[in-house]
């Protein structure tokens, strides 16, 4: 399949996907007559304390305040380690972020409850702990790949360090850099239906109603919009 049959391919699944996603916020009561027939056994098969555009709004806030600190931090850090000074210091930064990725992020958020209270930031913590290592990994990863060929050139034209780095390795880089930024955010649209363990909303909230129910329809409720979410997200990145 080439490049261009693949692009476009994609572009056509994001927009199914999105028109979807689309209809089922616009349209609850569509919803729960397609969910009505799909879970006929089940009296409730929608979400009733809030809605599912108000979730899915407090869901995408969620995983966006993550991404957007741990894009920060992640591209320091990233930055950083391709200095000759981050160099030295590259497997003990690895190490930590390794270390951090190890625990659960439920673990995470309950350990840090008791000093930050219930809502969005423990989560956003949790999910910034997990999301800085792939978008600190991809940079260094994408910048060292360039082939040494390509930055002596750039040198032997009289470029600076510094506009080889934005100029030619940089911008060689982004199809790297690009799938670690994608695999962050799939990350925590995924991960942020934890939030309704603390009290942060999302749509992690019918999703444990209706675990605690045993109402599928529920769990589906919440489960789908942030599924479809992940994979626009996906055919679009």
């Amino acid at each position: 399949m080439t490049a261009g049959v693949r692009y476009v391919r994609d572009r056509i699944a994001a927009v199914i996907l999105t028109a979807v996603l689309g209809w089922m916020l616009a349209d609850p009561d569509g919803l729960g007559r397609v969910l009505h027939l799909v879970f006929p056994d089940e009296r409730v098969v929608l979400y009733e304390r809030q809605t599912l555009t108000q979730m899915f709004v407090d869901h995408v806030t969620v995983a966006a305040a993550a991404s957007g600190v741990a894009l920060v931090i992640g591209g320091v850090l990233g930055a950083v380690l391709l200095t000759p000074l981050g160099r030295r210091f590259e497997d003990l930064v690895v190490t930590i972020a390794d270390f951090g990725q190890t625990f659960p992020s439920v673990a995470v958020i309950a350990l840090v409850v008791p000093a930050m209270g219930y809502g969005w930031e423990p989560v956003v913590l949790a999910l910034v702990i997990y999301s800085i290592l792939p978008i600190m990994l991809n940079i260094v990863a994408g910048v060292t790949s360039v082939p040494y060929d390509v930055v002596d050139a750039a040198r032997g034209m009289g470029l600076s360090a510094r506009q080889r780095f934005w100029h030619v390795q940089l911008p060689l880089a982004m199809p790297v850099i690009m799938g670690g930024i994608k695999n962050m955010l799939i990350i925590n649209v995924s991960a942020a239906t934890l939030g309704a363990l603390v009290g942060a909303g999302g749509l992690g909230v019918p999703i444990m109603a209706g675990i605690g129910s045993f109402n599928n329809a529920l769990v589906v409720e919440g489960a789908l919009p942030a599924a479809l979410l992940a994979l626009i997200i996906d055919q679009v990145l």
